[in-house]
């Protein structure tokens, strides 16, 4: 699979399990929330308006440098935010075919282009660049990969189920006045990080989401000895297992018969706190040594969008759209969302 994802080159993604650890280490003290919480008072529907929101963002702080991608007058095309997007549909394509066929689609690509290096995203020169130079070229990307699409794949999600949904709108709205100050209740406000970490209902709403529509649709793991999985399956060395997060969210032995529902209640203890699933269970962040470090700061990004938006905006969705999501290892939706935004407040 590594050389499936060969794009990714040397970041974390492509890591064995020994080899991450100490890149882990690292990567824990880049996120947290004390350091992303100077980014989240950045107020902000379409799939494209969310997409380029969660570059930007996460190019500031992850990489030092803001693209202004949501600049004025509006930029037509970013050939960067459109050449990962392209890359995540290849590399949903790689992951499922046999190798022989990707690679040689990849060699005629490349014999077209006149060129005998790999050609993807005009990464060619980093053959020529230093060991420590092309490892922060590749983590970059990967960062770019993962914080981009998923956070707003999530939001689109999220908004066509309030529009379905309106008691659950009603709800969040609500749960938003009982913690704001009463002078900000009727007008406009941004959420500081305190207040979002109060939202509960709105947090159980994103699982909820997440659970039906994980960002990541498909977990592929690898064996390396023969074993026993915990159905009795046996699997070969060298076997590839992937996982349905979707299928598995869906599950009604493993969230009861009213899986296929929108339950934000679900999610919330008879105390009114936050039911927190197991990650075997939910893992829309995966799970064990390999569960997303940023899980926490993409958590409190996601509130601070839909809490804005929700409070001081009413988001009407067209009606007759085509919703049916991408094949690709972010899933969005494949033509977006269109929206009609208006201010709830002068």
């Amino acid at each position: 699979m590594r050389d499936a994802f060969d794009a990714l080159g040397e970041s974390i993604f492509n890591l064995e399990s020994n080899e991450s650890t100490e890149r882990r280490k690292i990567y824990r003290f880049c996120f947290n929330i004390k350091e992303f919480s100077s980014l989240a008072n950045r107020a902000i529907l379409d799939k494209e308006l969310f997409q380029r929101f969660s570059f930007d963002t996460t190019c500031c702080f992850g990489l030092g440098y803001d693209p202004r991608t949501l600049s004025v007058p509006w930029p037509e095309e970013v050939p960067v935010v459109r050449a990962v997007e392209d890359l995540t549909e290849v590399l949903a394509s790689r992951s499922t075919a046999p190798p022989i066929v990707w690679k040689l689609q990849r060699l005629h690509e490349e014999r077209e282009k006149g060129c005998g290096e790999r050609c993807c995203l005009g990464m060619s020169y980093m053959s020529e660049s230093k060991a420590d130079e092309k490892i922060h070229k590749d983590e970059a990307l990967a960062l770019i990969l993962a914080g981009k699409g998923t956070v707003s794949a999530t939001l689109t999600w999220f908004f066509l189920f309030l529009a379905e949904h309106p008691s659950a709108e009603a709800k969040i709205r609500q749960e938003i006045q009982d913690i704001i100050p009463d002078d900000d209740v009727n007008k406009f406000h941004l959420f500081n990080t305190k207040e979002l970490s109060e939202l509960v209902y709105l947090q159980a709403a994103l699982c909820e989401i997440l659970r039906l529509f994980p960002p990541v649709p498909n977990l592929v793991k690898g064996s390396y000895e023969p074993r026993v999985l915990p159905t009795g399956h046996r699997v070969g060395p060298n076997t590839l297992i992937v996982l349905s997060l979707r299928v598995m969210g869906r599950l009604t032995s493993v969230w009861g018969k009213d899986s296929l529902e929108f339950k934000p209640e679900r999610w919330i203890t008879e105390k009114g706190e936050l039911k927190h699933e197991p990650a075997h269970k939910f893992p829309a962040f995966n799970a064990g040594p390999r569960i997303c470090l940023g899980k926490d700061v993409a958590f409190m990004e996601t509130k601070a969008i839909a809490a804005t938006i929700v409070h001081n905006y009413n988001v009407l969705i067209a009606g007759g759209q085509d919703t049916r999501p991408t094949n690709a290892i972010i899933v969005k939706m494949k033509y977006g969302m269109h929206a009609k935004i208006s201010k709830r407040w002068a």
